[in-house]
């Protein structure tokens, strides 16, 4: 693997391929935009000012959509000239429309429904890597927290070195499955005991990580397995860390205008005021790729015993 950062900019540049349609999440808005032609697609900016100008003069949510969008995809390295051409793998996980998206060399292999950070506990812009699938992981208690668990009787809870820790079950909260993201503060992406969540419109509601939906078809994809593998692994019960072949880069940002899965740029809503007029610019933290392993050292995370985490 190599040692330097590289821009996720390429994943992001070619996997908006056209964006014809402006329409608002609850209902059309908008006009026709017409694709883009020849030797523009993977120009995110231009993409995405084609839009930009397709919008009603009285449209004042969807110019500032639009607008800010642009701001964060800068913020996300796609301006820079010498990212490369590179195509990967890629999650994008979009904050404000609650949704995630995963690409395959620009290509998009899978989308699922998610829940993000509420309002008072927001799920960070970032961009970082996967660190390995964990099957049945068991949940530590964030500190933050832990009052509030104690103060319910913590049934079904152990002690393992003075923190709280909730066994891999059926009312785990992080669901049969968790991502690890490198450096991530927490931050990870995961399933839940709480599925009827994902059906709700507003899904801004956890303390800051992503649960998703598809969480088995996403970990299925990561691994170069299939779901069936997946449910066997998960039936055995037992708490593994799994790490993907090939690299996954992952990207969190907050982006109130998106195409769907029929490439309309949808305007989201606005869960954390973002977009507000005088709202500062959100903070997007990058994290570098970590440096080429010798074989021993690739294989030592998985000898090791899982570590003591803080999965929200």
């Amino acid at each position: 693997m190599h040692q330097t950062r590289r821009s996720l900019a390429p994943h992001l540049l070619s996997a908006l391929v056209a964006l014809p349609t402006l329409v608002s999440a609850r209902g059309a808005v908008g006009q026709v935009v017409p694709p883009p032609a020849p030797g523009l697609v993977g120009d995110a900016r231009a993409l995405l000012q084609r839009a930009r100008g397709a919008v009603p003069a009285g449209n004042t949510r969807g110019r500032v959509a639009l607008d800010r969008t642009l701001e964060r995809l800068d913020d996300l390295g796609l301006s820079d000239p010498g990212s490369g051409t590179g195509a990967g793998r890629l999650v994008l996980v979009n904050i404000a429309a609650a949704e995630l998206v995963a690409y395959d060399a620009g290509r998009e292999v899978l989308r699922s429904r998610i829940v993000v950070g509420a309002a008072r506990t927001r799920t960070p812009q970032l961009a970082t890597f996967v660190t390995t699938v964990r099957s049945n992981p068991p949940w530590y208690v964030p500190a933050s927290i832990e009052p509030e668990i104690r103060a319910a009787g913590a049934v079904g809870f152990r002690v393992v070195n003075g923190r709280l820790v909730q066994p891999p079950g059926p009312a785990n909260p992080l669901g049969p499955l968790r991502i690890g993201l490198l450096d991530s503060d927490g931050i990870f992406l995961h399933g839940t005991s709480s599925p009827g969540l994902f059906g709700r419109q507003d899904r801004a509601l956890s303390h800051g990580c992503v649960r998703v939906e598809r969480i088995r078809d996403l970990a299925a994809w990561m691994l170069g397995t299939t779901p069936a593998t997946i449910a066997a692994t998960l039936a055995s019960g037992r708490t593994i860390d799994l790490v993907p072949a090939a690299e996954v880069a992952v990207a969190i940002a907050y982006l109130t205008a998106w195409p769907d899965a029929a490439g309309r740029v949808v305007i989201h809503s606005d869960p954390y005021g973002l977009d507000a007029p005088g709202s500062r610019r959100a903070a997007y933290r990058r994290v570098a790729r970590p440096l080429a392993q010798t074989p021993a050292e690739a294989d030592a995370p998985a000898r090791a015993a899982a570590p003591e985490d803080n999965p929200l």
